[in-house]
C-alpha cells in the first residue's frame, strides 16, 4: 500500500512523524521547488530480498 500527500512546511514534519509512529516502512520527502510539487510518498512495503532494510527514508 502507498499513497503520496502534498504538504509542505511543519506539516511535512507532523506527518512524518504519524508516518513513522503509525509503522510506514518507506518515506518519501519532496519539499524541494513549487508548492504543488511538494508532497510526502509513504508506504508499507515490506522487506524486498537484497534492498536495503527498512524503515527507509529519501528525499526527491
Amino acid at each position: 500500500q502507498a499513497v503520496d500527500v502534498s504538504v509542505s512546511g511543519g506539516r511535512a514534519y507532523e506527518l512524518l512523524g504519524i508516518a513513522l509512529e503509525e509503522g510506514f516502512t518507506g518515506i518519501g520527502v519532496k519539499q524541494k521547488g513549487a508548492h504543488k510539487g511538494r508532497f510526502l510518498h509513504l508506504d508499507d512495503l515490506g522487506l524486498i530480498p537484497g534492498e536495503r532494510t527498512r524503515p527507509t527514508v529519501w528525499s526527491y
